[in-house]
């Protein structure tokens, strides 16, 4: 029974974690250079005049964006992390 509730749970938490990867948007101040994810607390004092959103890190780099240090985004959309395990 607890195989089963542990199996139930694993797949519950890959159902809501793989979306939130594979359709992330990250967001950008015009005024800064870095980049966020959307719920991170420093995004969200962004200006909506000055939100500039990017659909993966790959481009907000590309536009010199560097990687926010609180909610720490991707650098890469690429699963490299799996080379790791």
């Amino acid at each position: 029974m607890v195989k089963h509730k542990l199996k139930i749970t694993a797949i519950i938490f890959l159902l809501l974690l793989i979306p939130s990867i594979v359709f992330a948007e990250y967001w950008g101040s015009k005024n800064s250079n870095k980049y966020h994810y959307p719920n991170c607390v420093w995004a969200q004092k962004i200006n909506p005049n000055n939100l500039i959103k990017f659909g993966n890190p790959e481009d907000a780099i590309k536009a010199g964006y560097v990687p926010c240090k609180v909610c720490r985004p991707p650098v890469s959309s690429k699963w490299d992390f799996i080379k790791e395990i």
